[in-house]
């Protein structure tokens, strides 16, 4: 609703039950980001006492991001068309259902089938978290600091999923192996739902239409069609998924983008409103997520590639040694809202990629010294880039959310997340492959060389790629500043409201 609609103004100032409600809302965030690197922690003990093959391993985890890719807009949109309270306690009780499901699994093919459908869940959820933010905190000094609070919540959940997760699996609760990776989700949702309807207040798009059916169809199979080859090209062989899945993926698309014209045309409410895609900087914003994002997810790989295989260290030792980057991220969220209302202002992201490409290069020199210090000085590394990223992370999405009117929240917040996604995938494949290329095998493998002056080879030629990405990001972030937000959309921001319900 608008300021019109209430007899009064409301202050712009968050109340005290809205800020618990914000903070019910990062306990999902929290567990989303636990248990998606408990789960990647727990794969081999998976693989191994389930049982399942690797490609079921490898479905598991792909089954998982293909259904949050591909309703990541769609949970947006219901999210502003049906109250994003309704829509995420939803969300979070089937994610809650299927966690319980997945840590029950009998077989491999059960597990594969309730990832898919926590994917589901989480695809609900994740858009509402944001959209919910936006519509909270009006206040630009507020805003700042809950999306640091965010930030801050994303790194406390990459600490416990990496620190916890490897510590849960050996310990091997009640003898459960790594179920409880799973089960863990289930005391954590229910406390979210008992709290979250009783704190969390009710928001939606105003004027919203009839829900875009259509739209959420050739959403559902333009994005696995497009993300499939990058999921499994680079272990399985490129050919094979891009000749089915390229064709599809051209079709779908092409009819996606002519459906959502004619429907904002005819005055309706399309899934991907063209007045969100074309706000001033949006699309710039918007590859800057991608490119960003993209360098995340291969360094993640690369990194835990070179100090297992390379460096020979345990699955427990290589999680240990990316705490720091948890610790940094958790750092540089809140302290990014600080220094963006500072003096640093709009630059904070342009310096905080500089700061990262800085130790992107610092890591290679690393690798190519002495052995017996690597693994503290990498460790102290990843903690530089997990400051650097933390600086630079909510300003983006700060940035994305300031672009829009309250209303295109959700809409907004879906197309973010899901472009994250394609560039978590994208810079998976990629820069592994780039690793593999240089290396001259597939890590772990039986054909990948020996020594360890191949794998800093690699290491180092990696490095200097995701240095270039650094860079590249660096430089859409001050492209994309360079375009002023329009008066409109600020006149929007100041009279739109969340519900009280």
């Amino acid at each position: 609703m608008t300021a019109a609609d209430t007899d009064e103004a409301p202050s712009p100032l968050a109340t005290r039950r809205e800020w618990v409600g914000f903070v019910v809302v990062l306990g999902a965030t929290f567990m989303g980001q636990v248990d998606g690197f408990i789960v990647s922690l727990a794969s081999p003990t998976i693989q191994r006492e389930l049982p399942a093959g690797f490609d079921e391993i490898q479905l598991i985890g792909a089954g998982y991001v293909l259904a949050c890719a591909a309703g990541l807009v769609v949970g947006g949109r219901l999210g502003d068309r049906f109250g994003r309270r309704r829509v995420f306690l939803a969300g979070m009780a089937v994610f809650t259902l299927a966690s319980l499901a997945c840590g029950l699994a009998p077989n491999a093919p059960a597990l594969i089938v309730f990832r898919v459908v926590q994917g589901t869940a989480a695809a609900a959820l994740v858009p509402q978290e944001l959209a919910i933010l936006h519509a909270l905190f009006r206040d630009d000094a507020q805003r700042a600091r809950a999306l640091g609070l965010y930030g801050t919540a994303l790194g406390l959940g990459v600490i416990a999923g990496l620190a916890g997760g490897g510590l849960l699996v050996d310990l091997d609760l009640a003898g459960l192996g790594w179920r409880p990776a799973f089960l863990l989700n289930v005391p954590i949702g229910l406390a979210i739902l008992a709290l979250g309807r009783a704190v969390i207040p009710e928001s939606r798009a105003t004027g919203a239409t009839r829900f875009d059916l259509a739209g959420a169809a050739l959403t559902v199979v333009a994005f696995p069609a497009i993300l499939l080859p990058f999921v499994f090209g680079p272990h399985r062989g490129w050919l094979p998924w891009a000749l089915p899945c390229a064709p599809v993926a051209a079709v779908a698309v092409a009819l996606l983008v002519r459906q959502q014209r004619a429907l904002a045309a005819r005055g309706g409410e399309p899934l991907f409103p063209p007045r969100v895609l074309a706000a001033p900087g949006m699309p710039t914003s918007l590859a800057t997520l991608v490119t960003f994002f993209g360098g995340n997810a291969g360094l993640f790989l690369v990194f835990t590639y070179y100090v297992q295989t390379g460096l020979g260290t345990s699955p427990l030792v290589g999680g240990l040694m990316l705490v720091p980057l948890g610790v940094g991220f958790a750092i540089g969220s809140p302290l990014s809202g600080r220094l963006a209302a500072g003096r640093a202002g709009p630059r904070l992201p342009v310096l905080g990629c500089l700061g990262l490409a800085v130790v992107l290069l610092a890591q290679a020199a690393i690798a190519a010294g002495p052995t017996s210090a690597q693994r503290v000085l990498l460790a102290l590394a990843m903690g530089a880039v997990g400051l650097a990223q933390g600086l630079v992370v909510a300003p983006l999405i700060g940035g994305i959310l300031s672009r829009v009117a309250p209303d295109d929240a959700g809409a907004a917040t879906g197309t973010a997340s899901t472009l994250t996604q394609f560039g978590l995938a994208a810079g998976y494949a990629a820069v592994g492959s780039w690793y593999s290329l240089v290396l001259g095998g597939t890590p772990g493998a039986a054909d990948a060389p020996a020594d360890l002056d191949s794998h800093v080879q690699a290491f180092a030629a990696a490095t200097v790629l995701l240095t270039v990405l650094a860079l590249v990001t660096a430089a859409l972030c001050a492209l994309r500043d360079r375009v002023r937000i329009s008066p409109g959309t600020s006149e929007a921001l100041a009279t739109t409201t969340p519900e009280n319900g």
